[in-house]
Formats: C-alpha cells, sequence, structure tokens
C-alpha cells in the first residue's frame, strides 16, 4: 500500500509519502505529482518519513522526478529519509543527485506550513491505494 498527502504552501508543495514505493506503486508516485490541475510550485520536498521500502522502480521513479523538476525550474528535495531508503541511495550511488533537507529546511517548512495554514485553506489530498 501506498498514500499521500499533499501540503500546498504556495509555491512549495510537499508531498507525504507513507508506504512502500515499489514496482506494483511506482505509477501512483507519478500520478500524484503529476495530477491534472496542480499548480506549478518551485520547490517539490517528498517526505518520505513513512516509506518502509523502496526497489528500483521506486528509485526510477525519483530518478524520473529529478529529471523533470529540473527541466522545468522546480527544486526537488527528500525529506525524512528513514535508515532503509538512505542504505538504497548509498548503494546505488544516487544520494549524491539528490538534495536532502537539512534541519533548518525543515524549520523553513514547518514554519511556512503554520503560517499558511492559518492564512489559506490548506489543501490535503489523501489517495490510499
Amino acid at each position: 500500500m501506498l498514500s499521500f498527502t499533499i501540503h500546498d504552501l504556495g509555491d512549495v508543495a510537499i508531498l507525504e509519502c507513507a508506504g512502500r514505493i515499489t514496482a506494483e506503486y511506482a505509477e501512483e508516485v507519478r500520478k500524484a505529482v503529476f495530477a491534472p490541475g496542480r499548480e506549478p510550485v518551485s520547490q517539490l520536498v517528498l517526505d518520505l518519513k513513512e516509506v518502509s521500502d523502496i526497489d528500483a522502480a521506486g528509485l526510477g521513479v525519483l530518478v524520473t522526478l529529478r529529471t523533470w523538476t529540473r527541466a522545468h525550474g522546480t527544486e526537488l528535495k527528500l525529506m525524512n529519509l528513514r535508515p532503509r531508503v538512505e542504505r538504497v541511495l548509498d548503494l546505488t550511488a544516487l544520494r549524491p543527485h539528490f538534495a536532502i533537507c537539512s534541519a533548518v529546511d525543515m524549520l523553513g517548512l514547518l514554519c511556512r506550513a503554520h503560517h499558511h495554514s492559518h492564512s489559506h485553506q490548506e489543501l490535503k489530498h489523501a489517495v490510499g491505494f
């Protein structure tokens, strides 16, 4: 199972993923990011704190997202990597190719989310498969 919650913070979108990013669910990540009607953002953050596993197809999706975001002037960052996901990125030598949110980045996003939720209706889109 893989589910998503999308937090729209104006020019930043945070995609919280929960479950497994594996061959059987890889297409669902693409659908969540490239959903029709999604507003363009300057930064896309994938929050992976609830991702328990990732396989080659999941890595392929991350690489595809990285390529697409670069081509469209969007910064892609990964956040809250669990040890299993970190190991897979390290073993495949892909980790250096992704920006990882620092503690300062995360604090900034939390402040932005807090401010945004008080000034706008937060858009949440949960999809479960």
